[in-house]
């Protein structure tokens, strides 16, 4: 039987050590003790995103993310052929048809992560982070874009560009380890920082959101195999959410035989005419 959840919950989610708001040098997080040298703890409250979704309360250029139904035809998440043969254009139709964009294209880079990961950045993340630094992020875009193929050059004065995560869990709903989000709404673009993730400096470039009171915490309790999340990363388009920051949580309301959970995440970049 299904465990009724709570509609909110305490639990701790690390942040970036708020040292680093006033250093000009980066942070660098590459593995487990690099990340505990970087970033504290901070106790938050955490809250369904359930009662908004029924609520017509999210949208993807204000909360910054959004829950979505979906069945996939893809069984086998750790086939790769598989993956980029059915998963990418089954994600591709549902942006397109979520975002109104006039194209959109797959970052080949994803992720399956689960509790036996084979490299750190595998691993369920256990720091709020953002995939990609906001800086520079149009010229990273049209990297991106030309790299999925496209023969069309978007140049920057004609079109503004977007990047979406979607995530779903595989192999079972989600019993543990949850993915819990900040509403991009809620997030001052002065928190957000960049961080190296490499030891060595380099162009691995992501970001980081330091710890802000005003952060208003969301995850989606039991959430299903059929379900989505998909959340902005990045975008170019003024007057836009900019970025969702996530990271998995210890869920406190989890029972000690819960499930591990699997997940797959993929990255979409949409195209936008100015």
């Amino acid at each position: 039987m299904q465990q009724k959840r709570p509609l909110k919950v305490e639990s701790q989610v690390a942040f970036l050590d708020e040292q680093w708001r006033e250093r000009t040098d980066l942070p660098h997080i590459y593995n487990r003790q690099s990340r505990q040298d970087n970033t504290t703890p901070k106790r938050v409250t955490i809250h369904s995103a359930r009662p908004r979704q029924e609520a017509n309360d999210l949208h993807l250029d204000q909360s910054g993310f959004i829950l979505v139904s979906h069945q996939t035809q893809v069984t086998d998440f750790r086939d790769k052929q598989i993956v980029a043969d059915v998963y990418f254009p089954e994600m591709r139709d549902l942006i397109l048809a979520e975002t109104g964009a006039v194209d959109a294209f797959p970052v080949q880079f994803y992720q399956v992560r689960s509790s036996d990961p084979e490299h750190f950045f595998d691993a369920y993340s256990l720091y709020m982070h953002c995939d990609f630094s906001p800086r520079g992020w149009t010229k990273l875009a049209r990297r991106m874009i030309k790299a999925a193929g496209a023969t069309m050059d978007y140049a920057e004065p004609e079109w503004d560009f977007a990047l979406y995560n979607l995530w779903r869990p595989i192999g079972g709903a989600v019993e543990r380890d949850p993915l819990v989000l900040i509403d991009a709404s809620t997030v001052d673009a002065a928190d957000i920082l960049d961080y190296s993730a490499m030891k060595e400096p380099g162009n691995a470039r992501a970001a980081l959101p330091l710890y802000n009171q005003a952060q208003r915490l969301y995850y989606v309790p039991d959430m299903q195999t059929d379900e989505l999340l998909v959340f902005k990363q990045l975008d170019s388009r003024p007057g836009h959410a900019l970025v969702c920051p996530h990271t998995s949580f210890d869920d406190p309301t989890s029972g000690p035989d819960a499930r591990p959970r699997e997940s797959i995440d993929v990255r979409m970049i949409c195209i936008f005419p100015k």
